[in-house]
């Protein structure tokens, strides 16, 4: 299995032994593969879940392929589909091309010229105007050159136009309330109003008024008729952050109002449309939520049409030194300071942090040494003064010696987070989605982990 991952394909086939060569092929290759007999398993799997690329066969027994194909244009229209076909019927294949297929296959293509058509349509094109999308969405908060923010602006791009449902997942700090933003900003409805809530900070009982409102009298403190945020921002974009700690009973309401664009306010006996298009957030692996229980299925479908994943900043390291001069920019006018850009010795040993508070951490930092600054220079010890502290006399830290606070910061850190991780797989018994979900990492991360310091999964069991 290859360790990249392209995206999820549907290989739609009635012929068993093609259908079994292009899934080993594209499993390999990095794809999490779906496959269907004929339209009609095409059509449930589509309404499931969200595909990169759809392989669709033009002969599929009594079915015609190209009958399934307007369906996909339109409930999947970031799919690329590639139609499959014998030389015979090149012709029909590039019809399919000119009603909106990407590209053809033909049968007897080998597996890796298979795997490389594919991906030639699904690797990120390098326009000339790629230079200039990045700088005009970098004023909205989206800094960086790395591959994956270029990815990212890409998305938005092809997006901009539309008001599908989109799901942004990233660890805490990485940006997704900037994220949802930049989508609002670059679509139709960027003159309307935004709003944002955190759906795990507001509790249960109050919740549900945020969202939908109520009418007076609907409980002991509606001392009137309130709107709720859905209402509000009718003809905006909503960001439901941290949409992965939303209690069960209102994840069900949610998924009435997104498929029926009707709010009901508690109390009202009536229902009101809505315009408003969703955005929802979480720092979850929300697949895994789902899968355990913990979040609805089909709610998870609803929210998942276009879903962006946020690496967090240790994963793209190249993007810290445009992230800083930002941040320096932005500081140095907002204090009226004069603080320089880093020296090659510093931005090394900025670089050499992992950042887990990610991008909202290193803003912070890079805040908190112009507000120290004494003269011009960004000193690493203000940047990193919150990590500069002591314990209790006659104490250690959560298990790490007292001595470690003696030690250069690159060595402290990796002693903290080897006791960390230890004392984290032995609170979850060494189950992983756990650990993962108390850490508020992905599972990758807490493998790499231990793999990192050495733990076997099996002795915390």
């Amino acid at each position: 299995m290859s360790s990249r991952y392209f995206g999820r394909i549907l290989i739609v086939d009635d012929d068993p032994i093609i259908g079994r060569l292009y899934e080993a092929t594209l499993a390999h290759a990095g794809f999490v593969v779906s496959t269907a007999n004929d339209l009609r398993q095409m059509r449930d799997l589509v309404s499931q879940f969200s595909f990169t690329a759809v392989v669709l066969d033009l002969n599929l027994g009594e079915d015609y392929g190209m009958d399934g194909l307007p369906f996909l244009l339109k409930q999947a229209p970031f799919a690329k589909v590639f139609v499959l076909t014998s030389n015979a019927s090149i012709e029909r294949a590039v019809d399919a091309m000119q009603r909106g297929a990407t590209g053809f296959l033909t049968k007897d293509l080998a597996p890796d010229k298979i795997v490389g058509e594919i991906l030639k349509h699904l690797t990120p094109e390098k326009p000339a105007s790629t230079a200039g999308d990045l700088a005009g969405l970098s004023s909205l908060g989206l800094t960086g050159e790395s591959l994956a923010i270029k990815e990212l602006i890409a998305t938005i791009e092809k997006i901009r136009n539309v008001d599908s449902t989109v799901l942004i997942l990233g660890e805490s700090g990485t940006g997704k309330e900037v994220v949802a933003r930049a989508i609002h900003n670059t679509s139709p409805r960027a003159t309307q109003r935004f709003e944002a809530i955190n759906c795990g900070a507001i509790p249960e009982n109050l919740l549900e008024s945020e969202l939908f409102g109520h009418k007076k009298g609907s409980f002991t403190d509606a001392k009137a008729d309130r709107k709720g945020i859905f209402e509000i921002c009718s003809q905006g974009t909503l960001l439901l952050d941290e949409i992965g700690d939303m209690p069960i009973s209102l994840q069900t309401k949610l998924l009435r109002v997104l498929q029926e664009r009707h709010i009901t306010p508690i109390g009202a006996g009536t229902s009101i449309p809505i315009n408003t298009r969703v955005i929802a957030a979480t720092h979850r692996d929300i697949l895994d939520e789902a899968k355990s229980k913990r979040f609805r299925e089909d709610l998870y479908y609803r929210l998942s049409v276009v879903v962006l994943h946020l690496p967090p900043l240790r994963h793209r390291s190249e993007d810290i030194p445009l992230l800083v001069r930002c941040f320096l920019e932005q500081f140095n006018k907002r204090f009226s300071r004069d603080v320089r850009y880093p020296t090659n010795l510093v931005m090394s040993r900025i670089m050499a942090y992992d950042w887990p508070g990610n991008v909202r951490e290193l803003q912070n930092a890079i805040e908190r040494a112009v507000v120290l600054a004494t003269d011009d220079q960004l000193k690493l010890e203000h940047m990193f003064q919150h990590l500069q502290t002591r314990p209790m006399q006659g104490s250690s830290a959560a298990g790490v010696d007292s001595q470690v606070f003696s030690l250069p910061l690159t060595e402290a850190k990796q002693h903290f987070e080897k006791a960390y991780l230890e004392n984290l797989l032995k609170v979850s018994g060494g189950n992983i989605s756990e650990a993962a979900r108390i850490s508020g990492r992905y599972r990758a991360d807490i493998y790499r982990l231990m793999n990192r310091y050495g733990f076997d999964q099996d002795q915390f069991r």
